[in-house]
């Protein structure tokens, strides 16, 4: 059998060599969850500001296209106009034309309007989506906890102590048992 203090030295060692390794990977993985957490934010960061950019030019777009249909309609009404007087015609039927062209505008206006809502509606709708979906990559990042010594040093008394309860102590000569016993001297 092997010395039991030899075992519990080599207990206690192990414990704390493995308490090292466990504190050292816990450590590692807290490393690589930050790391990964920043990139993950930065990536948030970029995809929100594309986005933002994306309904300025969605407003630009839809502005355009109001200016480019108000030059239309001013052309038309222009012509309108024209052709109107040059024929002739008056009153009620000349402010007819003229409001017709005037409502057709403001339609298109309206449908213009429409179809920007509806995409910064989408737009909005998918920076939520991402923000949910980064949100949730970091929330599910890998985290360990530092390791304390004192369990590690637990386990290795409890089996210490079983090496030391399993140790044989010396066997002592059974007092009713006829033996001869010798003194230093010599002398029985």
């Amino acid at each position: 059998m092997c010395n039991p203090y030899a075992y519990a030295a080599m207990q206690f060692g192990s414990a704390y060599v493995q308490y090292k390794n466990d504190k050292a990977q816990a450590a590692d993985i807290n490393a690589n969850t930050t790391a990964t957490a920043k990139r993950v934010r930065d990536e948030a960061i970029y995809t929100d500001i594309s986005l933002q950019k994306k309904k300025s030019v969605e407003y630009d777009k839809a502005a355009g296209e109001k200016f480019k249909l108000a030059l239309e309609a001013k052309k038309k009404s222009g012509t309108a106009k024209v052709q109107l007087f040059e024929r002739g015609i008056q009153g009620n039927s000349f402010d007819y034309l003229i409001n017709d062209i005037d409502r057709n505008k403001g339609r298109a206006f309206e449908v213009t309007d429409t179809n920007y809502e509806n995409v910064i509606i989408s737009i909005e709708d998918s920076r939520l989506a991402y923000n949910r979906q980064f949100t949730n990559q970091i929330l599910n990042l890998p985290r360990a906890a530092k390791p304390t010594f004192g369990s590690y040093a637990i386990g290795a008394a409890a089996n210490s102590s079983m090496a030391f309860m399993n140790a044989k102590a010396p066997t002592t000569p059974s007092a009713d048992t006829n033996s001869i016993n010798f003194n230093v001297d010599g002398s029985t």
